[in-house]
């Protein structure tokens, strides 16, 4: 991974504005800050007036683990496209193939809640049902590593087997054959018809879209982490609004282009 504020990776996301882009954003601890009840998520009133901005400019997507509903709720501006589910939700995905995620998740959940102890959810451990997958938080458990170890001991045993995705505090279930954020991008991309994309998030969960083996997909993560396949990174999610700033400036007419020269440096500097 390589730190995107240098000179020379700028100027790489500066050639984006100059092709047909897709920009996609992941929302938990992207778009908004990661917090201990995930229905108390926001999106700054700034990062959304960025957001509305860029989107006059250029494809906008939100790509996200959460259900399209649920993602409708705390967003402010609601972009073009927007997946939820991992890529379940969005796309053209059958009905039948989404009344059958959301059978599995109902025998899912019942296993969940007879398995897992009482201790465990008086500890803090809660089910969110997605309708088509589930998501198991252990943000406010006192001692993480106990319940983590618990959930998946119960996870081992549901029927089918989930593909399952580890996030931050949080085991993701998805139904077999259910598609990842990396599959939604590029379905989106061939939707759309763009050929080049920038994504951006923070988690496991986006690694799907950091490992896929396409030159035209520009990868940013949110804090720097040594195992990730993404591109670049940015140091954490209070540098969104900055970033967004700076993918704006490279959308003004050659004439203010040249004249941003000393604006880049400013950036650089972390003068925005």
């Amino acid at each position: 991974m390589k730190k995107l504020y240098s000179p020379d990776n700028l100027k790489l996301l500066e050639a984006l504005s100059f092709t047909p882009t897709l920009y996609a954003f992941d929302f938990d601890g992207t778009l908004s800050k990661i917090v201990r009840n995930p229905q108390d998520a926001t999106i700054k009133t700034s990062t959304d007036a960025l957001l509305r901005e860029l989107a006059s400019h250029a494809p906008v997507a939100v790509i996200s683990g959460r259900s399209i509903a649920d993602l409708k709720t705390h967003l402010k501006f609601i972009p073009p496209h927007i997946i939820g589910n991992h890529g379940l939700e969005g796309l053209r995905t059958r009905p039948d193939a989404l009344d059958l995620a959301h059978k599995i998740c109902i025998e899912w959940k019942q296993h969940l809640e007879s398995h897992l102890s009482k201790e465990d959810f008086n500890s803090g451990v809660e089910i969110e049902d997605k309708s088509f997958s589930l998501a198991v938080h252990y943000r406010k458990c006192a001692s993480k590593k106990k319940a983590k170890i618990d959930i998946l001991n119960v996870a081992a045993n549901l029927d089918p087997k989930p593909r399952i995705i580890l996030g931050k505090c949080v085991v993701n279930f998805l139904p077999p054959g259910a598609p990842h954020k990396g599959v939604a991008l590029v379905e989106l991309m061939l939707q759309t018809g763009i050929k080049s994309a920038f994504y951006i998030g923070d988690d496991d969960t986006d690694e799907d879209v950091f490992s896929l083996p396409n030159a035209r997909i520009f990868s940013v993560r949110v804090g720097k982490k040594g195992t990730s396949q993404a591109q670049f990174y940015i140091h954490e999610q209070n540098e969104i609004d900055r970033l967004l700033k700076t993918i704006l400036r490279f959308y003004k007419s050659p004439k203010e282009k040249l004249e941003s020269v000393v604006e880049r440096k400013d950036v650089l500097h972390g003068r925005a």
